[in-house]
């Protein structure tokens, strides 16, 4: 369990995407992960609050690992999120939670709350899973 987890790792090290944004992994476990990214000017829409993409990818990327976490590659077939406050500042942390697990599809909630710990956004997702990795 522990190699899995460990090469699950190195490959969210390589996401790209996340690391444009300044997103980055706090912790994995089996079915379960936590991501943070600190807002900045680069994450902003127009009338100054976070823009809805940067929520989202933020989610997905606790989603991913948390769903790639049984040592199969596990791609998103449907996601969702609502928004509740938007911010212009602070750290936003994601915080992803296995709903339950099937042979090849698997749920899950991910909770977007800022530092006070009000609840930012609300991201549900399905996965399918592959191979593995």
């Amino acid at each position: 369990m522990e190699h899995r987890i460990k090469k699950l790792e190195q490959i969210l090290l390589n996401d790209r995407f996340a690391n444009h944004n300044d997103i980055h992994l706090v912790s994995i476990g089996i079915g379960e992960a936590v991501a943070e990214m600190t807002v900045s000017e680069k994450h902003l829409n127009g009338v100054n609050i976070i823009q809805g993409g940067a929520l989202f990818s933020l989610a997905d990327f606790a989603f991913a690992a948390a769903s790639n976490s049984h040592g199969r590659v596990a791609v998103a077939i449907n996601a969702s999120i609502s928004f509740f406050k938007g911010v212009s500042s602070g750290m936003l942390t994601a915080f992803a939670k296995e709903l339950n697990s099937g042979k090849t599809l698997s749920h899950y909630s991910v909770d977007i709350l800022d530092n006070e710990g009000s609840k930012i956004a609300h991201f549900t997702g399905t996965a399918f899973r592959k191979g593995e990795y």
